[in-house]
């Protein structure tokens, strides 16, 4: 047994033998309800990002796996094509309209985890 303890064993068992309760204390079940909710709030606020990240990873799915198998797999793809060349400047409006668009797939996203998640 370590001797450097502040507090022995047989010192513990003796005051849990001196404590008796014959039910929990009132604010027991206060506590217990209180951190019942805190659990569910944390898994309602992770059920809520999933669905985003779903979203995102498609996104990035779509965009990114058919460039990378035409780069490495079909050698000669660019060749067949001259592209002209583009003056690329940030225009406001395209930017807008791609921000707008983002921002109702996002919306129609959370609307509809809104919606299942009411009717269940």
């Amino acid at each position: 047994m370590n001797n450097n303890k502040t507090i022995s064993d047989k010192q513990l068992k003796d005051l849990f033998k001196q404590i008796t309760l014959d039910y929990p204390s009132p604010a027991f079940m206060e506590n217990l309800m209180a951190k019942v909710e805190s659990e569910a709030r944390k898994q309602a606020r992770k059920q809520t990002w999933i669905p985003i990240l779903q979203m995102l990873a498609g996104i990035f799915a779509m965009s990114f796996f058919p460039g990378l198998y035409i780069y490495f797999f079909v050698p000669d793809f660019f060749s067949f094509f001259t592209f002209p060349h583009f003056n690329l400047k940030p225009d406001p409006t395209i930017i807008l309209i791609g921000f707008t668009v983002l921002l109702l797939l996002v919306a129609d996203t959370l609307f509809r985890q809104h919606y299942f998640s009411e009717r269940k």
